[in-house]
């Protein structure tokens, strides 16, 4: 179970972005620019989820039951329960 959210953080003026967990409190600087980073969306799958990769078309494979997008790193489909064979690799 991956217990931490991470967030999409944008510099404002710059329009950067960043992927990263979010401490409350913390503040966030782009290194390139020296500018504040503001988280302004989370990503998904939210926390606490059994993924702990991105939802990104090279992170998903198709449940074999019930055609729903689940993530690689996930044994079992979340909405089946389906148990999903495992990858060789270079998928």
């Amino acid at each position: 179970m991956n217990p931490r959210q991470i967030y999409r953080l944008r510099a404002p003026a710059s329009g950067r972005e960043a992927l990263a967990p979010v401490e409350p409190g913390a503040v966030y600087v782009d290194r390139e620019t020296g500018e504040e980073m503001r988280p302004v969306t989370r990503t998904l799958p939210l926390a606490p989820s059994a993924s702990a990769l991105l939802r990104i078309p090279e992170n998903l494979r198709i449940c074999r039951r019930c055609e729903q997008l689940i993530g690689l790193d996930v044994s079992d489909c979340p909405y089946c329960g389906l148990r999903q064979p495992a990858l060789d690799g270079g998928s």
